[in-house]
């Protein structure tokens, strides 16, 4: 009988003990167990180090010889990948038990290059906040990615040759979501499977997000589509609306950030234009005449601070 194909997990860390083992273990309960962890250590002061060493040899530990950025880290990390599919968990996350027989059946069934899940939003005492079920079908869904971007990257899987005979990776210039960045590209030309059960669990957080981070995701999403656009312009042509949606999506972005900042004016100004897109939209131009605290608002957003 041939034996299943390896799975290579890459986990980036920077002083992230705390949960640490937690996110080790989830891998080592996993019910498929031909994989490994390439586990790239950016220079972490903390922990981290002794924890990954303490399993066995199937965490391949890699100290970086500097600190770099999260993309750069991830790049690097990559090419230490030795399995045929790739996937990614944060030292903060939890893979649910099932996850990589669903996915690698899935990708060996279909011939997919890319897939991913439904997750589960935890706190950081591991209670569930909400979940977050994927919505799309299985196929060619770079239209409804577009309209409504759902691919949660501890859930993704990506088949190696893939990335290495298109020249894809992570885009060190982009800070927020090179993930985006990435998986976008991959949809835009290539069928995507979609796991509708929960597969991970995403750790929020308090004090996660910082003005700066926020001030960045509108630019970043839009530099992805941008760059979308110009390399395969018959998809603007042929998803207008859908890009539309995605544009506008970016600018909400930038109306967080505004909120964020506690600049209710200005978030109002770049939402107004936008209110007939989506009833989401008007409900928070409308929220944003109220005389409620920022964070208030924010929390509504499901955003936590």
């Amino acid at each position: 009988m041939p034996r299943l194909p390896l799975v290579s997990i890459i986990m980036n860390c920077y002083n992230s003990d705390r949960f640490l083992r937690q996110a080790i273990d989830s891998v080592y309960d996993q019910t498929y167990d031909n994989w490994e962890i390439i586990f790239w250590d950016n220079v972490s002061t903390d922990n981290s180090a002794h924890i990954a060493k303490s399993y066995d040899d199937r965490i391949k530990y890699f100290l970086a010889e500097s600190k770099t950025s999260l993309g750069e880290a991830r790049n690097l990390a990559l090419e230490k990948v030795r399995g045929r599919y790739v996937c990614f968990l944060d030292c903060d996350d939890l893979y649910l038990p099932k996850k990589l027989q669903k996915q690698v059946r899935m990708m060996e069934d279909n011939d997919y290059v890319l897939s991913y899940g439904s997750a589960l939003i935890i706190n950081e005492h591991g209670g569930e906040i909400r979940n977050f079920p994927a919505k799309n079908n299985s196929g060619y869904i770079f239209p409804e990615l577009l309209n409504h971007y759902e691919i949660n990257m501890q859930s993704a899987i990506v088949r190696h040759s893939f990335l290495v005979s298109e020249k894809l990776n992570f885009l060190t210039s982009l800070q927020y979501c090179p993930d985006h960045n990435l998986f976008m590209h991959i949809a835009s030309i290539m069928p995507i499977g979609v796991e509708h059960d929960y597969i991970v669990k995403y750790r929020v957080l308090k004090n996660s997000l910082s003005s700066k981070t926020m001030s960045i995701a509108g630019s970043e999403v839009r530099f992805t589509l941008d760059q979308i656009g110009d390399k395969r312009p018959e998809l603007k042509t042929k998803y207008v609306r859908q890009f539309e949606q995605g544009y506008a999506k970016s600018i909400y972005y930038d109306v967080v950030a505004a909120i964020y900042n506690f600049d209710s004016k200005t978030a109002r100004d770049l939402l107004k234009p936008l209110v007939l897109l989506r009833y989401e939209y008007f409900f928070l131009y409308f929220l944003l005449f109220m005389p409620l605290p920022n964070k208030a608002v924010l929390r509504l957003l499901s955003r936590h601070v």
